[in-house]
């Protein structure tokens, strides 16, 4: 005799990480490179070097005066 309580079987010891679906993507088809996607014009984002130095003046200067 087998008096084992109603025990389901085969059930995941986590169920939380049990796979719902499943998906399969088509290898067949391929997107564009990224390189074809990106867009950026001559000379653009050359004046980020000289904002990041004046910020960083103003943040030292406001360092040395707070610490005097």
């Amino acid at each position: 005799m087998n008096d084992r309580k109603d025990e389901p079987q085969n059930v995941p010891l986590n169920p939380a990480l049990k796979s719902e679906t499943e998906t399969v993507y088509d290898t067949k088809v391929s997107s564009r490179a990224p390189i074809e996607t990106a867009s950026a014009r001559e000379n653009e984002g050359e004046g980020w070097p000289v904002i990041w130095l004046v910020v960083t003046a103003v943040c030292v200067v406001l360092a040395i005066y707070f610490l005097i």
